[in-house]
């Protein structure tokens, strides 16, 4: 018992003494120091990066909602460059340390965090890595850091201020530009929407390669200097508004300190760009000044319309591929979207009234076409006019109606298992081929199965309008309520039994055979049938 109780002191006092010579080495055993240049970085808490180099002015960005730069002059900061600048001091790690006083500061920048204020010397050189000198030690970096943090005025503004003009919602020009090229001594004009319309000094649809044009010219308006001095003077002033706001930058002369260059000013700032860039936009602006036949679109429609209101008032659903609540024949669809894309001869506006007027939607953007004597279409309140072909023309003022599918139903023949045909009534056998008749009778089974053919697939050659002339004859006019007025001279009935689902019927009425074909009412409208139809049920009704 004794050397029991004196076995378990010792085994104690063992463990005692390993576990304290476990606290002591840990507590000797340096820890794993953190390398980033500046821990625990806040991006979010920066509020303002001052630059500083011999020789050069302060560059100072402050965030003010958004970045700007207040020095050396007021501009616009360009938020994915200051975002670069931030991404750097958040990932930037360092390899070794090294004392301050070796190393040769080319550029200090100051970050402004909150309460924080902190000063770092970026180390001048190219190579793969470089130093950082922060208080009195220094780091050295991967070269990739010290080139994102080290950036001038140019670097970190908005140089290309109107790249964005083609999705611009307005676009205005005005003012005096240089002579070359531009007849007007002062311009005024407005675009709008996509696609681009000029809406003054007249309204017009432009053609694709003439809005390209000013679209192109905007993008490549690049500030590529800063001035030696103040802009003065004024020139070509181009104000695009957008969803990400209203940017002008306005054509001012030549750039101080660059007189080969032309100096810009406006929302911007100060700049100067290439000539060749102030150039291409003199010459877009100068082809809008053109006369209205030289530079309007060609087609009727400068978008696909998903919707369309059609000549008689009718609403096509291009999308769904209805028309007046209707199914719409692919084909004529397409027919009448290729008359609308297609180009067409520039005409003057003829006078007269308008006769009909077809109204395209797509998404915000609407255009109304107004039709002219002469197979001449005009977009509304647009001084020309397009000459149309007598083909396209005939295409563009087709009534709702033939624009419907002519495809009344589509039934597998086998699945007709009866044909009422008035007071008639056939049964299919049990044997394809095989037809009985009651009241009874000779069931003519070869000219049951040539009908039960016709009906299964039927197609309309054409709709009647409840207030058309049918066939050539004096309008009849529809009741206010009920089915339009037809003389029914047989009535048809098909009972169809799928292999799987319900039993159902279709019916036509049909009336007298015209030389145009055979008129039917199928449910509410009445369609024009082939006349072998007819036919074919005329043999059968007895």
């Amino acid at each position: 018992m004794i050397g029991s109780l004196r076995g378990l002191i010792v085994a104690a006092a063992i463990a005692g003494a390993l576990v304290l010579a476990v606290i002591v080495d840990v507590a000797r055993t340096p820890g794993t120091p953190d390398r980033a240049v500046w821990p625990g970085f806040a991006p979010d808490r920066v509020t303002e990066l001052v630059w500083q180099r011999a020789g050069a002015p302060v560059v100072r960005a402050v965030r003010t909602g958004g970045w700007q730069l207040v020095a050396p002059a007021r501009a616009p900061a360009d938020p994915d460059a200051i975002g670069e600048v931030l991404a750097a001091l958040r990932g930037a790690r360092w390899h070794r340390r090294g004392p301050a006083r070796d190393v040769r500061v080319a550029t200090t920048l100051t970050i402004v965090a909150g309460g924080e204020r902190r000063v770092l010397g970026l180390a001048s050189g190219d190579a793969t890595q470089r130093w950082i000198v922060d208080g009195d030690h220094a780091v050295l970096v991967d070269g990739w850091v010290v080139r994102a943090l080290d950036r001038d005025a140019l670097a970190l503004r908005v140089v290309r201020p109107l790249a964005e003009a083609a999705h611009a919602a307005t676009i205005v020009i005005e003012g005096e530009p240089p002579s070359a090229g531009v007849p007007e001594a002062r311009v005024d004009l407005r675009l709008e929407g996509t696609p681009r319309r000029l809406v003054r000094p007249v309204a017009l649809a432009l053609a694709a390669d003439v809005a390209g044009t000013l679209d192109r010219a905007l993008r490549d308006v690049e500030i590529v200097r800063a001035p030696d001095g103040p802009v003065t003077g004024h020139g070509l002033a181009i104000t695009v508004a957008g969803e990400a706001g209203v940017t002008t930058v306005e054509l001012a002369g030549d750039c101080a300190g660059a007189a080969e260059r032309v100096a810009v000013t406006g929302t911007a700032g100060d700049g100067c760009i290439e000539r060749a860039a102030a150039d291409a936009v003199v010459r877009a602006v100068a082809r809008l000044l053109e006369p209205p036949a030289a530079i309007a679109l060609r087609q009727p429609l400068p978008f696909a319309p998903a919707t369309l209101v059609l000549a008689d008032g009718a609403a096509l659903d291009v999308a769904a591929l209805r028309v007046a609540d209707r199914p719409a024949d692919p084909t004529r669809v397409a027919e009448l979207l290729a008359v609308l894309a297609a180009p067409a001869e520039l005409v003057a506006r003829p006078a007269g009234p308008v006769t009909q007027r077809v109204t395209a939607r797509a998404g915000a953007a609407a255009i109304t076409l107004e039709l002219l004597a002469g197979r001449r279409v005009a977009r509304a309140g647009e001084p020309i006019a397009l000459q149309l072909a007598p083909g396209a023309w005939d295409v563009l003022v087709r009534p709702a109606r033939a624009l419907r599918d002519p495809a009344l139903w589509l039934e597998e023949p086998t699945t007709i298992t009866a044909v009422r045909v008035d007071d008639v009534r056939y049964t299919r056998g049990a044997v394809i081929g095989a037809w009985s008749r009651q009241p009874a009778g000779i069931a003519d089974a070869a000219a049951l199965e040539a009908l039960v053919g016709l009906l299964a697939a039927p197609r309309a050659r054409d709709f009647v309008d409840r207030t058309a002339p049918p066939f050539g004859g004096a309008a009849v006019r529809a009741p206010p309520a009920g089915d339009p007025p037809l003389a029914v001279a047989h009535r048809v009935a098909l009972t169809v039994t799928p292999p799987a689902g319900p039993t159902l019927e279709r019916v036509l009425e049909l009336g007298a055979p015209r030389a145009t074909g055979c008129p039917a009412r199928v449910g509410a409208d009445i369609v024009v049938l082939p006349i072998e139809l007819c036919a074919q049920v005329a043999r059968l009704a007895h």
